[in-house]
């Protein structure tokens, strides 16, 4: 449901821009400085058009002659102009109804949003939740759910580096561990190299496989660690287009990071990433 807010607020924002054009146009404001009087009406006959600036009492207007047409496209202007703005106004008191219905409280000092059965679920207590199975489960459950899936995890050579996180998971390097252990500190849920089926490629392990639980949207997070290495390179660059060629576009549903020997993997590039895609 938080992603319903927030394209209701998107819009909003986009309704309050537009609103703000539309009343500095109505002040005097942009190329058209003058603002004649009254309203168009359009009148074919023939295959020609004419234009005639109707006032206030007129029916049948004064006829614009076509040295005149600059005064018939001031006229057309100010009344689009006009049916615009009344239709974003309409439309802007709409949606904040809507933004209103899926907003609840502010806690701990951060707004969230969820619609009706979720609202209702929340302000529930304790003891009748266990008696009720939710329509959309909230934000624990979810994440128990989403958690439950067990896999074929893929083995490790004997003479592996062993990298464990402080939750037990093991994985292969040592930027793999810095970005589990984020992810962990972040309270973000993921599988490590859990197996997606990628058409035209086959079965692959990403690296993580992330939960933004805001949004409740799955994503895949791969690293590639090697990228001074020419093989390497050209393995993973394939890879990322097979994604693609299926539907995991970067940015979407893919998340990458690099280094190189040299250019080792930053902190910082990692909390910027979990900011971005997954909180």
């Amino acid at each position: 449901m938080s992603e319903i807010s927030e394209l209701v607020m998107k819009r909003m924002n986009e309704i309050d821009a537009e609103i703000q054009s539309c009343q500095s146009y109505q002040r005097g404001s942009g190329d058209l400085e003058s603002k004649p009087e009254g309203y168009l009406r359009l009148s074919k006959s023939k295959g020609y058009c004419r234009y005639y600036q109707c006032r206030k009492g007129e029916n049948t207007g004064t006829y614009l002659k076509k040295s005149q047409l600059e005064t018939a496209k001031k006229l057309a202007q100010n009344e689009y102009q006009e049916s615009v703005l009344k239709s974003l106004n309409k439309e802007r008191q709409l949606l904040e109804k809507l933004y209103q219905f899926y907003s609840e409280s502010a806690k701990d000092g951060e707004h969230f949003f969820a619609g009706p059965e979720e609202l209702i679920w929340s302000n529930m207590r304790e003891e009748r939740k266990k008696l009720v199975d939710p329509i959309v489960p909230d934000d624990e459950l979810y994440c128990k759910e989403w958690l439950s899936e067990t896999y074929e995890k893929k083995p490790f050579h004997e003479d592996a580096p062993e990298y464990y996180t402080e939750s037990g998971i093991r994985v292969r390097s040592k930027s793999e561990l810095i970005i589990a252990e984020k992810l962990e500190k972040a309270g973000i849920p993921f599988y490590y190299e859990k197996p997606l089926y990628i058409k035209g490629w086959g079965t692959i392990h990403p690296d993580f496989t992330v939960l933004n639980v805001r949004r409740r949207k799955t994503m895949f997070w791969e690293h590639q660690g090697m990228m001074d290495e020419e093989d390497y390179r050209e393995y993973a660059t394939e890879r990322i287009n097979q994604y693609a060629l299926d539907g995991y576009y970067v940015g979407t549903e893919l998340i990458l990071t690099h280094e190189t020997k040299n250019r080792p993997l930053r902190t910082r590039i990692i909390d910027s990433t979990i900011e971005k895609y997954l909180l």
